[in-house]
């Protein structure tokens, strides 16, 4: 996102995006622009979290209340910044093909399959919540 120069030299001649490439070298503008809910989840998600993991890192120092307050509010800032950074890069890889944008090629490319890692986790998941100690063959 911060580099110099496109993204092309991630993947090889010949090759394309896993999707639809909707900017090939967006603004930062755009990326903000683009940003919808589940960019800003992370940042939603660190206002209480990064509250109580500031707290505890602080929590030792309770008899210096100024170097306290400024631990804090530096720790929790430091999660909510991590997070906001975390969104706008989600954006950008929406917005350059690298990420699920709701778009999708009209003709499936067998060499983008090495990007594409959902169905992988996704079988593992509905595995994981399979009971084994149930045969469904097996009529009672």
């Amino acid at each position: 996102m911060f580099q110099v120069g496109s993204m092309k030299h991630i993947y090889e001649p010949g090759e394309r995006t896993p999707y639809p490439i909707i900017i090939e070298e967006p603004l930062f503008r755009d990326v903000v622009a683009n940003m919808k809910l589940p960019e800003w989840m992370p940042f939603l998600v660190s206002i209480p979290v990064g509250a109580m993991i500031s707290y505890r890192f602080t929590k030792s120092l309770s008899s210096f209340p100024l170097t306290r307050r400024r631990a804090f509010t530096g720790v929790w800032g430091s999660t909510m910044m991590f997070a906001v950074w975390m969104g706008i890069k989600g954006s950008f890889y929406k917005l350059t093909g690298f990420e699920d944008n709701g778009l999708s090629w009209k003709t499936p490319d067998p060499k983008v399959k090495k990007y594409v890692f959902t169905q992988d986790m996704q079988g593992a998941f509905e595995n994981s919540l399979k009971r084994q100690d149930i045969d469904s063959s097996r009529i009672y």
